[in-house]
């Protein structure tokens, strides 16, 4: 059924917090959005399509057309983003295509971040120069980048509307990521340091070097987010450090997520494990925890049963959404990001892609593809194969086939180390290895690589 929710009580009620599957019915019986996140914005979509034609689905949109073009015909293939996938596209692209092809970066900021590294900069490991490049440097590459805000996607007239005027192209790369949002969590700025922020994980390091004791939380306000092992990384390193400062006696370290279990797209037995690594170095874990609001006057957080937590120090996940020049388009899906191909990365219309965070890409089981760089990295050499492939006049049978891995920071100069295949049906193969320095410092040679690589 639909119904009026104008104060959010319901959705409140009904959606706060993680539970397998969240579905909405039509009024005619037809299902109408299905998702295993919540996103507030996917159930606003539909249920405004709803009412604006009840009881019917919404239409389909048309397809731009395919567009072919000769080898001899000079195109210009557009990426949105510098970060990770963003990179890979337009150095895979310039690679497999001739000079007369113009491949073109677009993004507000100057500078490519290594987001990897933030871990580190909340415990002094790293400074925030560190870990950035300029994205000038593209150009060295036979690269374009341009400096500019991106105002609005003009997709039937094949435009990006920036800031410095409007850029043609004949493919367009979504890779813009996710948009932090903490103004929506009122408090958050006033009470909470920001662990998916650079300034933030500045203010973070400042903060721990000057605790002498008591309670740290880290609270993961909203579903989804990206890099999902982040958060309990976070606690491993903050564990380490206040130990090696010898206070460790004196500091509790709680951490409060919505999830049932550490990472809950990969196998239970991957997350009993990050779950069991916790309970051996006494980091308070609250799964299921249904974050409401915060109390900054009283330095509290509170669940939505009512429960409030005293915190000295709180270390915040903030809402994450898609940017708002996704937004404003017809490429946002009903659960608040761009839905693609999972293995094409296509977008409805065909010449125009989407790759990392920006996108929602469902599993055989339901579930969606975590947020993490490598899928990003991954997605965008396919992409990239793709549509050199169609400049030159060929069909590409290139394939994202869902494999991908991460580290997890342990502290104390040890690493685990996680990867397999989340495409497999029913449930993804994902494996952990054993924990232990080598690994850490393997993490540690990819960091270097990667900021040598591309610039």
């Amino acid at each position: 059924m639909v119904a009026d929710d104008e104060d959010n009580t319901l959705f409140r009620a009904l959606s706060n917090g993680w539970v397998p599957w969240s579905v909405l019915i039509a009024p005619n019986g037809e299902v109408v959005f299905s998702e295993n996140e919540f996103d507030e914005t996917g159930f606003s979509n539909v249920i405004q399509r709803l009412y604006e034609q009840p009881g019917t689905k919404a239409p389909e949109r048309a397809k731009a057309p395919a567009h072919r073009g000769a080898a001899s015909e000079p195109q210009t293939i557009v990426v949105l983003g510098g970060g990770t996938g963003g990179l890979v596209a337009a150095h895979e692209l310039r690679r497999r295509l001739a000079s007369q092809h113009r491949v073109v970066v677009l993004d507000r900021s100057p500078d490519h971040l290594y987001q990897s590294s933030m871990l580190w900069q909340i415990v002094g490991e790293r400074r925030a120069d560190e870990i950035r490049r300029p994205l000038s440097r593209l150009s060295k590459k036979g690269i374009e980048f341009q400096n500019v805000e991106i105002e609005a996607l003009e997709l039937d007239r094949k435009v990006v509307r920036t800031s410095s005027g409007d850029l043609p192209y004949d493919y367009l790369i979504v890779s813009l990521g996710c948009h932090l949002v903490p103004e929506t969590v009122p408090g958050f700025e006033d009470m909470a340091l920001n662990l998916y922020d650079p300034r933030g994980c500045q203010q973070i390091h400042e903060a721990i070097e000057r605790f002498t004791g008591g309670t740290i939380g880290i609270v993961i306000t909203a579903m989804p987010f990206k890099c999902p092992a982040a958060p309990y990384e976070a606690a491993f390193l903050l564990e380490s450090f206040f130990r090696k400062k010898g206070i460790r006696r004196n500091v509790e370290i709680h951490l409060f997520t919505p999830e049932h279990t550490p990472m809950p797209v990969t196998p239970a037995v991957l997350g009993d494990a990050i779950a069991d690594m916790l309970a051996a170095r006494g980091i308070h874990y609250h799964p299921l925890y249904t974050f409401e609001k915060l109390r900054p006057d009283t330095h509290e957080i509170v669940a939505s049963d009512g429960r409030t937590d005293h915190v000295d120090l709180l270390i915040g996940v903030p809402p994450h959404q898609a940017p708002e020049v996704v937004r404003a388009s017809p490429l946002l899906g009903t659960s608040g990001f761009i839905h693609v191909d999972a293995k094409t990365l296509r977008t409805e219309y065909d010449d125009v892609f989407a790759i990392g965070d920006v996108t929602t890409v469902k599993l055989p089981n339901g579930k969606a593809l975590p947020k993490a760089g490598v899928f990003a990295h991954f997605e965008a050499a396919v992409v990239a194969k793709q549509i050199a492939a169609a400049v030159h006049g060929k069909k590409s049978h290139a394939e994202f086939d869902g494999k991908g891995y991460c580290w997890i920071e342990l502290g104390d100069g040890r690493a685990g180390f996680a990867g397999g295949n989340f495409y497999v049906d029913p449930e993804p193969q994902v494996k952990m290895r054993r924990p232990g320095r080598l690994l850490h410092w393997g993490k540690i040679a990819f960091e270097k690589w990667w900021l040598t690589r591309w610039f």
